[in-house]
């Protein structure tokens, strides 16, 4: 065999090995960098998820302490003898009155737990595989303002017709913890998920699972209900009062035992720790006057 003279430089078959290498390389590395794009657009998306959530629910318990603290100056009013509930021009009711065009209710008293979701009553035997109430609702993450969102009973309802949109869904299941005691105790469990439209399309409409959602988050709100009829007069004998998250005071302190048990020293209790009762702030000039009562049906 005869030796080669020039051996200097590399064989097509090398070269090809290289190139195929290199080729392989850039590929890895455009893979990469559209993985890492996606992961951050991912990661940017659930963040407006998680915001959108926490505020809708804001929204809601606000409007659920703003339902709730109405009824309960008209409750303050009516022990104090200055409420008239067979005036049509009662200053404190006009919220509950379905002549005026600016009230939150057509009947006094205001259910605060309706704030949440449209039909709040659960089944009476308090079973815990209670139907939800499944709502949603489309939101613009260009213009997200959470007073302008209608949650819509009827999926069909909820339509997208703009690119950055997404849908929100809400699932609210309410139990009874002590059927027929009193004060009746009421537990609603409220799961907020939004999805995108494919998800939205793909997915069950009433599935707030995680693996369905961009983002889902739960909530917890416990309720009692109270007779204001004596003070009040008729109608009034089964006022919701609500307790926001999971049945606690602010100052810790749960309302309800182990066995559902509702304190009935709860007032007396904050008032010892120091803490401003709703009559002392009733009474504070600084704290209210009748000119607040204006507003109340406006948003907040």
């Amino acid at each position: 065999m005869r030796a080669i003279k020039n051996s200097n430089g590399f064989t097509f078959t090398e070269v090809m090995i290289a190139l195929s290498i290199m080729a392989l390389g850039f590929l890895a590395m455009a893979q990469m960098q559209f993985l890492s794009l996606k992961q951050k657009q991912d990661a940017e998306l659930g963040t407006v998820a998680t915001n959108i959530i926490q505020f809708m629910a804001d929204r809601d318990m606000a409007e659920a302490k703003r339902v709730h603290l109405l009824n309960s100056i008209a409750y303050v009013e009516a022990q104090a003898g200055r409420l008239n509930p067979a005036d049509d021009s009662e200053t404190h009711l006009q919220y509950c009155k379905s002549s005026n065009s600016n009230s939150i209710c057509d009947t006094c008293p205001c259910n605060p737990l309706k704030a949440v979701t449209p039909n709040p009553t659960p089944n009476q035997d308090g079973d815990e595989n209670d139907i939800p109430e499944t709502t949603c609702a489309v939101i613009s993450t260009h213009d997200f303002d959470p007073e302008n969102v209608q949650f819509e009973a009827d999926q069909s309802d909820c339509d997208i017709t703009n690119d950055g949109e997404l849908f929100i869904v809400k699932q609210v299941v309410t139990t009874i913890v002590n059927p027929g005691e009193t004060p009746q105790i009421s537990n609603m469990n409220i799961t907020y998920g939004v999805k995108t439209p494919l998800q939205f399309e793909d997915t069950d409409y009433d599935s707030v699972s995680i693996k369905d959602t961009i983002a889902s988050q739960e909530f917890a709100i416990s309720s009692h209900r109270e007779d204001w009829s004596e003070i009040i007069g008729a109608g009034w004998n089964a006022v919701n009062i609500p307790h926001m998250g999971d049945a606690e005071d602010d100052d810790g302190e749960e309302d309800f035992d182990d066995e559902g048990e509702y304190y009935e020293d709860d007032d007396e209790a904050s008032e010892e720790d120091g803490e401003q009762s709703f009559d002392e702030w009733y009474e504070d000039e600084e704290g209210y006057d009748d000119g607040d009562q204006e507003d109340y049906g406006e948003d907040d």
